[in-house]
């Protein structure tokens, strides 16, 4: 079997994006398949930092709708399989001349953001949304789809229809072998972000980006103090820098001693970062799988986490959940959960259970099911 894997454009620094390519490339390479990747080269845009904005983006639309199709219309009539490891790259299926292929969504927040449906990011581009009309027609059109979760399978099949496309579920995997960092070894990771022996506190990971909530994340944060003003928990928000938005809130709250900003942290930092916490908060408004929920329970870590799917999907019953816009009552689930061991050793003992359900060797499993289902599929109709 010839695999052909479709990622992303580099200059759009979509990390999540690469790194479930280059997942999927290095475990089908060990099981002996041929594979390979193909991406659209930054050629017009090659001296630009990202396609945010202005003359950049538009360069590389250029390399990426223009020039890579040249490369994949060849690439394309030799492979078995193509897979098209993210569904905002779905336009790419009309150089095919032939129907063996495969198209995993991730989520259709873009989509829905363009069609009004989050009150919480109204502000999107004529460009973004003609994007994401193009990306939502090449999807009604396809033949074969996975679904990263059950609650993206079910956006993305209200959005599609009418449409005959196969849409399956395949779960994510980790993509990093993540287990409990020892208290010594995390320290001395983390002593350059300001994580002291004693200190005690809660952890948020994501970006500013809308649904990974984290004004809600200080908001809580501020119940949390409010609730319990002798408390010693600090929070620690790994990710990118807070913007001017965030930097207000933080005064606003009077939290600038409570408050410890892990910028850009690599995985062996958050590794620690989740080993040393004293739990996850993860009230995210959206996703389209969580990855960090598994991160944090396969290090040990007791999650707080949206009673949303995917959220409640992917946490199980290894999850403590709460609603991520009550700030108030939040934060006394959070307090009450910290102050009953006997509760959260419970949920702690449903961890490696739930995370075993998320594995990577499931993962490629599933997707090699897809394959060559496929490939036989096809080959009858020919």
């Amino acid at each position: 079997m010839k695999v052909l894997l479709i990622g992303n454009y580099d200059k759009d620094h979509q990390f999540s994006m690469q790194k479930f390519c280059a997942c999927l490339y290095q475990e089908l390479l060990r099981l002996g398949v041929d594979v390979s990747v193909c991406k659209p080269k930054p050629i017009l845009g090659y001296w630009s930092d990202s396609t945010t904005n202005g003359l950049s983006k538009w360069l590389g639309y250029i390399d990426k709708y223009f020039v890579f199709p040249l490369m994949l219309i060849r690439l394309s009539k030799s492979a078995d399989l193509i897979h098209i490891c993210d569904h905002s790259n779905a336009m790419y299926t009309k150089y095919f001349d032939h129907g063996r292929y495969l198209i995993t969504c991730h989520d259709m927040m873009a989509t829905r953001s363009a069609f009004g449906e989050f009150h919480h990011n109204k502000n999107i581009s004529k460009t973004g949304q003609l994007q994401q009309k193009w990306i939502l027609k090449s999807l009604k059109n396809a033949r074969n789809i996975a679904a990263v979760s059950n609650a993206t399978k079910q956006d993305l099949l209200r959005l599609i229809e009418p449409s005959s496309a196969q849409v399956s579920v395949v779960y994510n995997g980790l993509n990093y072998p993540f287990k409990p960092v020892a208290r010594g070894e995390a320290l001395e990771v983390l002593r350059k972000h300001g994580i002291s022996e004693n200190m005690q506190f809660l952890l948020h990971v994501g970006g500013n980006q809308w649904y990974k909530n984290r004004k809600g994340m200080l908001a809580i944060f501020g119940q949390i103090v409010a609730q319990q003003p002798d408390t010693d928990l600090k929070l620690v928000m790994a990710g990118k820098p807070f913007n001017d938005e965030l930097k207000a809130l933080v005064q606003e709250y009077d939290l600038a001693d409570r408050v410890i900003q892990a910028a850009d942290v690599s995985t062996e930092e958050l590794g620690a970062l989740y080993s040393l916490a004293e739990a996850f908060v993860f009230p995210s408004l959206y996703e389209g799988f969580g990855w960090p929920i598994l991160e944090a329970q396969a290090c040990g870590t007791l999650v707080f986490t949206s009673n949303r799917e995917p959220m409640t999907e992917v946490g199980g019953n290894a999850s403590i959940y709460i609603d991520p816009e009550s700030y108030q009552q939040t934060a006394a689930t959070i307090l009450e959960a910290l102050n009953n061991p006997e509760l959260t050793n419970t949920v702690k003992a449903e961890m490696a259970s739930n995370v075993e359900r998320f594995t990577t060797e499931k993962m490629i499993a599933g997707y090699l099911a897809l394959y060559r289902s496929i490939i036989e599929t096809e080959a009858a109709a020919s």
